[in-house]
């Protein structure tokens, strides 16, 4: 495993699921970690500062404090993020900009905050998660899906600019994992058993994405054994992006 002793890494939305699971990776790793969240984690060995990654007063106050209470940062992960579930009618214009106000705003603001630090790093990393809604559609998904493409192209702009200062910029686009928000998604279905094989089915490799799936992926990502890797997008989903449909004959 790399060894991020001495390294700061903060994760936005660190106190739960998929950026949890991040936070720990580094841990794990050797790295300080810092929760960006609205809600603390219930983890004693990360750090919190409670951060609206959406506004830019939070996001300035986030950084100050890194620098001030911490002296570096090695490596930002953009993780926060919502999604609305509403048909492109009936969605509220309130609903679409809170949507991107975290998942595309929020990315643009830690990293726009965030290089001062990052520039003053050793070959620092910056990882942004996206999803693979930004490559195909789920219905009633439009804001999220939206945002996603935006964290995903922002990335390409930002390995540019950003690759000069020796900073590194790649996105991950996770498919189908097993969090608590999905497991109470599959729940309302009677038939558990079965959608439970219907989802598996999906994926090629057999079995649902787990949030330290991500996580593994993030730290490759930050590590120097990637350091030849920038502007990318990675797809972890299984397989499922691979996978042509097929009709039950």
């Amino acid at each position: 495993m790399t060894d991020f002793s001495g390294k700061v890494v903060v994760v936005t939305g660190g106190a739960q699921n998929i950026g949890l699971a991040i936070a720990q990776k580094f841990i794990t790793a050797g790295a300080t970690v810092i929760a960006a969240d609205l809600n603390s984690p219930e983890v004693d060995d990360i750090h919190f500062i409670q951060t609206d990654i959406g506004s830019e007063d939070d996001v300035q106050i986030l950084m100050e404090t890194v620098r001030d209470d911490f002296g570096r940062l090695d490596v930002l992960v953009n993780n926060a993020g919502i999604c609305v579930e509403v048909p492109i009618h009936e969605m509220s214009v309130a609903q679409w900009d809170k949507t991107m106000n975290v998942n595309a705003k929020g990315v643009f603001l830690t990293t726009k905050h965030a290089f001062e630090l990052l520039k003053e790093a050793d070959g620092a990393a910056i990882v942004n998660i996206s999803s693979i809604e930004a490559l195909g559609a789920n219905p009633t998904h439009a804001a999220y899906a939206a945002s996603k493409g935006a964290v995903s192209s922002f990335t390409h702009n930002t390995a540019l600019e950003y690759g000069a200062y020796d900073i590194r910029c790649n996105a991950i686009a996770p498919g189908w994992i097993n969090t608590p928000f999905n497991e109470a998604f599959l729940d309302q279905y009677p038939d558990r058993a079965k959608v439970d094989a219907e989802i598996k089915a999906l994926h090629p490799v057999g079995r649902l994405g787990q949030p330290e799936d991500i996580g593994d992926v993030a730290l490759w990502l930050a590590s120097p054994a990637s350091s030849f890797v920038s502007g990318q997008t990675i797809v972890v989903a299984g397989g499922r992006m691979a996978k042509l449909p097929t009709p039950s004959l």
